[in-house]
């Protein structure tokens, strides 16, 4: 079974006393569900670059390796194919986002060109509709 190290991004605000995380959804694949950005780590690079890079290319936002802390490690089984995931989960509090917009990916991977809708959603709504396990650090 193919192994991949992935990093997966939980961008956090508060909001009206309430935290908030940032997701998207795919604008023309509604039914690739709500997801977190994330991705793989290319061979050879550190899980802070990879997703550094990542929240570039899935969302045009600018940020620093240290301005995530890790919080976690799971794995995570495709259902889709016969791939397991070795997922490297980074939290970090943002303070000026806008409430939402759309960006076009930008990568060198299979999402080049895809537009996606980035929003906000409470912890709770967040558990309750984030695709693929996204929300198991969720607490």
């Amino acid at each position: 079974m193919k192994e991949k190290a992935k990093v997966i991004a939980y961008i956090f605000r508060m909001k009206n006393n309430q935290k908030e995380i940032l997701v998207f959804a795919h604008k023309d694949f509604p039914e690739a569900g709500i997801q977190v950005i994330g991705g793989s780590v290319e061979k050879g690079e550190a899980f802070a670059f990879a997703l550094v890079r990542e929240i570039l290319e899935e969302s045009g936002l600018i940020v620093q390796e240290s301005d995530f802390k890790k919080i976690g490690l799971t794995e995570y089984q495709r259902k889709d194919k016969l791939e397991i995931n070795h997922r490297h989960y980074f939290e970090m509090i943002s303070k000026d986002l806008p409430d939402s917009w759309t960006h076009i990916v930008v990568s060198d991977g299979e999402d080049n060109g895809l537009l996606f809708d980035f929003f906000w959603l409470s912890i709770h709504e967040a558990k309750e509709h984030l695709t693929g396990d996204f929300g198991e650090l969720l607490g």
